[in-house]
């Protein structure tokens, strides 16, 4: 098995892991449903906002129509808003909502506890290597 085989392997593992470990917590504070797809978007958004559908379709790697879909449901729910690009008229422009940034705080918490328990093997250097490493990634 090449390098790279092993590692693609080892990374489907550790996103799994932290997937597994963020649906079981995250749950207590959904309640609005907004669920993973909706969490990862909102996580997405807040990196590069405020920004068109199509940037944010193009960061996830999403199919529009889906997206269309899921940012409808963010909206109605109070997560997001979207305002006219003072630039251009026909495009609109996300942005997270108060709502949005909170529950962003309350999921990245979250991640942050869920990654913590995965790192407990490494130490502290390692640790720091591996933060150093997803960096230049």
């Amino acid at each position: 098995m090449s390098e790279a085989s092993v590692i693609a392997h080892q990374m489907d593992r550790l996103m799994r892991r932290i997937e597994a470990g963020l649906h079981g917590r995250a749950v207590a504070v959904d309640a609005d449903r907004v669920g993973p797809l909706g969490g990862m978007v909102l996580l997405a958004l807040e990196e590069i906002e405020p920004a068109p559908i199509q940037q944010l379709v193009t960061s996830m790697g999403r199919d529009k129509s889906q997206m269309t879909r899921i940012i409808q449901m963010l909206e109605m729910k109070g997560h997001l808003q979207r305002r006219q690009s003072p630039d251009d008229g026909r495009v609109s422009l996300l942005r997270l909502s108060k709502k949005g940034h909170a529950f962003v705080g309350e999921i990245k918490n979250i991640l942050s506890d869920v990654v913590g328990d995965l790192l407990t093997p490494l130490d502290p250097s390692e640790r720091k290597a591996l933060a150093d490493i997803l960096k230049r990634l």
